[in-house]
């Protein structure tokens, strides 16, 4: 009888699982989960990643088609639209003059870019990392605009306007702008999990004032 028992209690010890045996099965359950959530964590990070690239890349575009739809319309109304026998005032806020400033980082024009009869001075300007838009009527009578700038891009590592003159040089001087080649770089707001940095979008344009 006691023969029998000290079997039967061999046979069972031997179907379970010993303490070593244990840990060595959740040492490796815990490899493999820590391993997966390894690869999940970086995937979430790589997706969240690009999704920043998108949104800059979608911001910067933004910023350039505004920016070339405005300045297409820079000096319109000219004055040559009017009768000059009738006479007319270029400080008249139905008159555009082209381009006032032709800075690097901050651009100044006249025109009417809601077509609606009236003409707005409209500035872009590089404030800190953002960019900034205003678009106000022009007073007329010789009164300068009072800007009213909004946030048009955030997070710009430079902006640069280059000015061009009818002959196709460089030019400094405001009043002989004809094309703006515009340079906007932007930064994620997140730091790239692959190279550990902050990646820079950038986007180039030439825009055309049509009316000057």
């Amino acid at each position: 009888m006691e023969t029998l028992m000290t079997k039967h209690e061999s046979s069972l010890r031997q179907k379970g699982f010993s303490l070593i045996e244990l840990l060595v099965v959740l040492s490796v359950f815990t490899f493999i989960m820590g391993g997966l959530f390894t690869i999940f964590n970086k995937s979430q990070n790589r997706y969240a990643f690009e999704q920043d690239v998108a949104e800059a890349q979608q911001s910067a575009r933004n910023g350039i088609d505004m920016m070339e739809r405005e300045i297409r319309l820079a000096g319109f109304p000219k004055t040559t639209y009017y009768d000059s026998a009738l006479g007319y005032n270029t400080n008249s806020n139905t008159i555009a003059t082209g381009f006032t400033t032709s800075n690097s980082t901050d651009m100044i024009f006249e025109g009417d870019i809601n077509e609606d009869g009236i003409v707005d001075v409209v500035e872009y300007r590089l404030n800190g990392t953002t960019l900034e838009r205003s678009a106000v009527a022009k007073p007329g009578g010789g009164v300068g605009a009072t800007a009213s700038f909004k946030t048009l891009a955030e997070n710009v590592r430079s902006l640069t306007f280059t000015y061009y003159d009818s002959t196709g040089a460089t030019t400094a001087v405001a009043a002989n702008a004809r094309r703006v080649k515009i340079d906007l770089n932007l930064s994620t707001n997140r730091i790239d999990p692959e190279y550990r940095r902050l990646r820079t979008v950038s986007v180039s344009s030439m825009a055309l004032a049509r009316n000057l």
